[in-house]
């Protein structure tokens, strides 16, 4: 019998081989944006102030308009990078639905780096196009992972160089810099 998508993601994301987790939150500014406009919205519609809709449907839309806002939190609220011993499993909020698995056999090297998020990806989330993706929530910093076949990951992280050291550790992996000094980089260079 197949196993469902739910089961197979938390077994991918057992803890029975963990060996390094960091959990980067959104930044201050966009909770309170998220959380002040569900707010001002559920506020509006208890008030009246949408003449649309009959008073006995005022509390249940309002309480529906803040379980939705709940649910999209938990579902892309924050990063999770999990480091086991076969390689690294990122996912958005506090449910892994939205969620990418990096085995350790396809990282050729790891480096810590400032970039442009805004400049270079439109943003902070799951954003890139072609060879170059970005999983990020919120600042200026990531670890970039050189993979197979010339792709790029960028993994945001408040504490960059800290992740790219259990990455190098766990995993093996060698630092950017060190290949690019014995003229083995693949191929790749460091934007």
């Amino acid at each position: 019998m197949k196993e469902s998508l739910t089961a197979s993601v938390w077994a991918v994301m057992s803890t029975h081989d963990l060996r390094y987790a960091e959990r980067t939150p959104w930044p201050h500014w966009a909770d309170a944006l998220f959380w002040g406009a569900l707010l001002i919205t559920s506020f509006a519609t208890l008030a009246g102030l949408d003449s649309d809709l009959p008073d006995p449907v005022r509390v249940p839309f309002s309480a529906g308009i803040l379980a939705v806002g709940l649910a999209v939190r938990w579902i892309v609220g924050g990063m999770t990078v999990r480091v086991d011993d076969t390689g690294l499993f990122i996912h958005l909020g506090k449910v892994p639905l939205l969620h990418r698995r990096v085995s350790f056999e396809e990282i050729e090297t790891v480096e810590v780096v400032k970039y442009r998020p805004i400049r270079e990806f439109g943003g902070w989330g799951i954003r890139g196009w072609g060879k170059k993706k970005a999983w990020t929530t919120r600042g200026d910093q990531a670890v970039r992972l050189h993979l197979t076949s010339d792709r790029l990951l960028y993994i945001g992280s408040d504490v960059p160089y800290r992740l790219a050291e259990r990455i190098r550790t766990i995993g093996g992996i060698e630092t950017w810099e060190d290949a690019a000094a014995r003229g083995e980089d693949g191929g790749t260079t460091s934007p």
